[in-house]
C-alpha cells in the first residue's frame, strides 16, 4: 500500500497519498480554505470545531509539545514552519561532534535515515516486494522449508509471496513500458476500455472493475488510468481528452516510473552506506535533507507538518492545529517506492529518545519483512508514553481484512494502546462524508478526520491542497498535540481515550468508500465518528 507515489501530469503533482477524488452529486460551493477547522453545528461542515476548542482554552497556559513527523522530510526553512521547527538544544550545527551522545552527529532539527552524510537523499526506492526479493533471494530461493523453523519459516513464506508479486509486478511493468512507448498500442487499448466506463459513477472502483481481458497492454493501460485518476478530470470524458493531449508528457513520466520501483538493480540506497539486510543497525544517515529541484522529496512531509503546526496567526498561508508545537523532522519515506522497516523502527526510536510526545506516520505498505523490529519500536514508544498516529491508506478497502503495515497488533497477539489509525472524511454532512478513497474498518480504523482538499505547506514557501488519509492523520496528531500541550499530565493512552470518546457522531447513512452501498457512518470505524477538538478539550477539562 504505497501512500506517496508521485507522477507529474500536465504540470500537476498527483500524489497517491493525496489522491483527489471528486465527490458525487451536484456542484457545491467552494470550500473555505480552513474548512477542516470549522464546526459541524455552526457551519454545516464536518470540521473539528477548532475555534470552539481555543475558546475553551482561553486563560490556560500551555507548554511546547514535540511532534515527530516521520515522513519524507520537511522544508525547515518554509515561511510558515521555520518558527515551529524543533531545535535540539544539546547540539551545535555542523561541528561534526555528537554533543548529546545519542549516536546522531549534528542532529539539530531531526534526522534523515535516507541520506548520505552530506544530506544528498535518494528519491526512489523499490517496492517492498522488490526489496524482499533482493534481500532474501540468496537466503531463501533454494531453501528447503522442511528444514526451517520459527522466524526463518515465516520469512520463507513471506519471501515466496513477495517473489510471486515481484515477478507479476515486473511483467506488468514491462507491459506498461511497451504500452506507453507506442502511441498506437496505447490508444488502441484505451479505446477498448472506454465503452466500459461510459455512464459509470466517477470513482476509482469503476476503473478497478474494468475487464482488460488477457491482453497485457490493455491491462497496463488500465493501470495507467488508475494512476492518473484524479479530481482534476471531473469526468471520464475529460480524462480521455486530457490523456490525448498530455500523452507526450505522460509517456516520459511513466517510462521513468517503469525504470524504478520494480527494478531489482536500483542502487539509490547505496549512498546511505548502511546494510539493508541488517534490521538492527541504528546509526546511519544524515542530519540534513537536500530538497532537489523537483521538490517531490519533501513535498509530502512538509504538507503533513503544516497541518499539525503551521505557525498560527502570522498572516501567512495556513494555520496549523496546535499553537505550541515543535516539529521534529524524521525522514524515512522516499518519493517513490516503499519505506524500509529498519528506517521506520529507527525513526520511531529517534523521535521518542529526543522528546517527541506525538508521532505522525502517514505511510504504509503490504509487507513488513522486519516486523519484530518495528513492533519493538512501537512498544518502546508505548512504554515511554508517546502517542503514534497512523494513516489507514487510500485503497477504499476494509482495513480489518487486508495486510497493512505498520499496525498496532504485535506478533505476540497483544495490541499497542498508544497507536491510532485514521480514516479520511470530507467536508460534506451527507452520504459523501467518508472520502471515496479512504480505507475503513469497524475494528481497526479508530476514527475519521478531515483529509479531503486540505490546504497546507509545501516546499519553497508554497501551499497546495491535497487529499488522503495522509492528511487526516496529522489532523488527529494536531489535536493530540493540542491536548498534550494544554494538559501535560495526560498520558498518551489517556489522550487516545479522550479522542475516541469525544468524536462527533453524525447520524448518517453514507456511501461505503468506492461503493454504491449505503451503510451507517458509525460502522466504518471503532469510535464511529470524526475527531472533534472542542469536545476533546471539554473532556480534558472534566466538563
Amino acid at each position: 500500500m504505497t501512500i506517496r507515489k508521485t507522477i507529474l501530469l500536465t504540470g500537476l503533482a498527483l500524489s497517491a497519498s493525496a489522491v483527489l477524488y471528486a465527490q458525487p452529486g451536484p456542484a457545491r460551493r467552494p470550500l473555505p480554505k480552513n474548512w477542516s477547522h470549522l464546526d459541524p453545528a455552526k457551519d454545516s461542515i464536518a470540521g473539528i470545531s477548532l475555534s470552539e476548542a481555543y475558546e475553551l482554552l482561553k486563560g490556560r497556559t500551555s507548554q511546547p509539545v514535540v511532534v515527530g513527523i516521520i515522513d519524507s522530510g520537511v522544508d525547515i526553512e518554509h515561511e510558515d514552519l521555520k518558527d515551529v521547527i524543533w531545535k535540539n538544544p544539546k547540539e551545535t550545527p555542523d561541528n561534526n561532534i555528537d554533543e548529546d551522545k545519542n549516536g546522531y552527529i549534528d542532529d539539530v532539527t531531526g534526522w534523515n535515515f535516507m541520506g548520505a552524510k552530506d544530506g544528498t537523499t535518494y528519491e526512489t526506492d523499490q517496492e517492498e516486494v522488490t526489496q524482499i526479493y533482493v534481500l532474501w533471494k540468496d537466503k531463501y530461493d533454494k531453501a528447503d522449508p522442511k528444514k526451517l523453523k520459527g522466524r526463518a519459516l515465516e520469512e520463507y513464506a513471506m519471501y515466496q509471496k513477495a517473489k510471486e508479486r515481484f515477478e507479476k509486478g515486473y511483467k506488468a511493468n514491462e507491459a506498461k513500458r511497451l504500452a506507453v512507448s507506442d502511441s498506437a498500442k496505447f490508444f488502441a487499448a484505451l479505446n477498448t476500455l472506454k465503452p466500459q466506463l461510459q455512464g459509470k459513477p466517477f470513482e476509482i472502483g469503476s476503473i478497478n472493475t474494468l475487464d482488460a481481458g488477457a491482453d497485457p497492454i490493455t491491462g497496463a493501460v488500465k493501470s495507467v488510468l488508475g494512476e492518473v485518476f484524479t479530481e482534476q478530470f471531473r469526468s471520464f470524458d475529460i480524462m480521455f481528452r486530457l490523456l490525448e493531449r498530455a500523452y507526450p508528457r505522460l509517456k516520459d513520466a511513466l517510462l521513468a516510473e517503469t525504470k524504478k520501483t520494480f527494478n531489482p538493480d536500483i542502487q539509490g540506497r547505496k549512498m546511505v552506506g548502511d546494510n539493508p539486510a541488517d534490521p538492527n543497525e541504528r546509526f546511519y544517515g544524515s542530519p540534513k535533507l537536500i530538497i532537489g529541484e523537483s521538490e517531490e522529496l519533501a513535498m509530502h512531509g512538509t504538507h503533513v507538518a503544516g497541518i499539525v503546526g503551521a505557525k498560527r496567526g502570522n498572516n501567512l498561508g495556513v494555520d496549523g492545529i496546535a499553537d505550541n508545537v515543535r516539529i521534529m523532522t524524521v525522514a524515512v519515506v522516499p518519493s517513490n517506492g516503499d519505506e524500509r522497516d529498519k528506517d521506520v523502527a529507527n525513526g520511531i526510536r529517534y523521535a521518542v529518545d529526543n522528546g517527541a510526545k506525538v508521532i505522525n506516520m502517514s505511510f504504509g505498505k503490504r509487507f513488513s519483512p522486519f516486523k519484530p523490529q518495528v513492533d519493538a519500536a512501537i512498544r518502546y514508544a508505548e512504554e515511554r508514553d508517546v502517542l503514534i498516529v497512523h494513516a489507514s491508506g487510500n485503497n477504499a478497502e476494509n482495513y480489518d481484512s487486508i495486510p497493512a503495515y505498520p499496525r498496532p497488533e504485535y506478533e505476540d497477539g497483544t495490541t499497542a494502546r498508544n497507536f491510532m489509525t485514521v480514516g479520511n472524511s470530507t467536508a460534506y454532512l451527507n452520504e459523501s462524508l467518508p472520502a471515496r478513497s479512504s480505507n475503513y474498518g469497524s475494528r481497526t480504523v479508530d476514527l475519521f478526520a478531515p483529509g479531503s482538499d486540505i490546504e497546507s505547506t509545501i516546499p519553497r514557501n508554497n501551499y497546495a491542497a491535497f487529499t488522503g488519509t495522509s492528511m487526516a492523520a496529522p489532523c488527529v496528531a494536531g489535536v493530540a498535540a493540542l491536548l498534550r500541550s494544554y494538559f501535560p499530565n495526560l498520558t498518551a493512552v489517556q489522550v487516545k481515550d479522550i479522542l475516541m470518546k469525544s468524536v462527533y457522531k453524525p447520524q448518517l447513512n453514507v456511501l461505503r468508500p468506492s461503493s454504491k452501498q449505503q451503510v451507517p457512518f458509525s460502522s466504518l470505524s471503532v469510535s464511529g465518528g470524526i475527531v472533534n477538538a472542542a469536545q476533546a478539550v471539554k473532556l480534558a477539562l472534566g466538563k
